[in-house]
């Protein structure tokens, strides 16, 4: 691969992705950078509603809020604004869309101390940049956002790890919540996170009821159900099908307030989500369920997890679906993994068990 070699580098702007996975999926690469140009003011563009996610970064100097994707007007004022903060390198995570490539292109047009533009490769944009990433299509995300980290020469970790911490506010807020259900600061969940962006990513809802009450079961633990505002109602039908109660929270906490009771649960049974991401972030082991999309590419980045995924498609399905995991293969996992060794799941960067191969 190409190295890039810079000098003194002052000012960093990344453009980072938009979805919840997406974004923290790219907090390896932010860590590998700031290690790399320690006296650079590190910048990073995210959608407002992520903000959450990268708030208590401890890598990241300031958090440029990027405008909607349909407001042209407040686009082009913030490509003119890319170009007066006179950056001296900008990396681009969003390889596939014109308007960024465009932008970044501009904030070195007659501009003689423009500044050095790196993306990952696209066949649509590349030629806007000066320095494209190759990706392979076999790799992790994270290892594909830290292709740049090699390029620009970062010192990179040997094992990795997504990083999010909640914030006080949000813990505290989580304090009043449980609080509320009669549970003190003390007490430890087992999450169920049954949302999906697609149906064929959402696993049929009396199959979660049964998992977590096998689960609940198994630990002794209160379930708590996750989501966002379109799964409250998924939500609330499976904490009806349940044998035992369980406190729905989805639709009903931010993203900030999400991370903080999810800091507060012992294993998260999930399908392909943000929230799984965001787990996995803060060393919540997790048991996962995967269709169509690939695991390899998207699955957790962590050893404290099970997927589960089977590759022959159900009668209604043409690729590997959700639909032929059945609630007692699941709920195994789910026991098996709660009752992996302690020593698994310490919260340490240190440890190459809470990383990814």
């Amino acid at each position: 691969m190409q190295v890039v070699r810079l000098g003194n580098v002052r000012r960093i702007l990344v453009l980072s992705r938009n979805r919840i996975g997406d974004c923290l999926l790219t907090t390896p690469l932010l860590r590998a950078l700031k290690r790399r140009f320690p006296g650079a003011e590190l910048s990073v563009s995210i959608p407002a509603s992520n903000r959450d996610l990268l708030i208590t970064n401890p890598h990241i100097d300031k958090i440029v809020i990027r405008p909607k994707e349909t407001r042209w007007a407040a686009k082009i004022a913030f490509a003119l604004e890319m170009r007066r903060n006179n950056y001296d390198l900008i990396i681009s995570l969003q390889e596939k869309s014109m308007f960024y490539a465009w932008a970044t292109w501009y904030t070195t047009l007659l501009n003689r101390r423009g500044p050095v533009t790196v993306s990952l490769d696209h066949r649509r944009t590349r030629r806007w940049y000066q320095h494209n990433v190759p990706i392979r299509g076999d790799q992790h995300e994270v290892h594909k956002y830290l292709a740049i980290a090699t390029m620009l020469e970062c010192p990179r970790d040997r094992n990795p790890v997504l990083e999010l911490t909640p914030t006080a506010e949000a813990r505290e807020n989580v304090d009043a919540l449980v609080g509320g259900y009669g549970f003190d600061s003390d007490t430890r969940f087992v999450g169920i996170n049954p949302g999906g962006s697609e149906a064929e990513k959402r696993w049929p809802e009396e199959r979660f009821a049964e998992v977590a009450d096998r689960v609940h079961e198994g630990t002794g633990l209160p379930i708590m159900i996750f989501g966002g505002p379109t799964d409250h109602s998924r939500a609330q039908h499976i904490q009806s099908l349940m044998r035992h109660p369980a406190i729905v929270v989805a639709g009903r906490t931010s993203l900030g307030d999400t991370a903080a009771l999810l800091e507060r649960c012992q294993l998260l049974v999930t399908g392909d989500t943000g929230p799984m991401h965001m787990a996995v972030a803060m060393a919540v082991p997790v048991v996962t369920m995967f269709g169509p999309t690939s695991p390899l590419k998207f699955g957790p980045f962590t050893r404290l997890r099970t997927i589960l995924r089977h590759e022959m498609p159900c009668p209604e399905c043409q690729h590997p679906c959700l639909h032929t995991i059945t609630a007692e293969e699941c709920a195994d996992a789910a026991l098996k993994q709660y009752g992996a060794p302690p020593s698994r799941r310490v919260r340490t960067r240190q440890q190459s068990d809470v990383s990814a191969p």
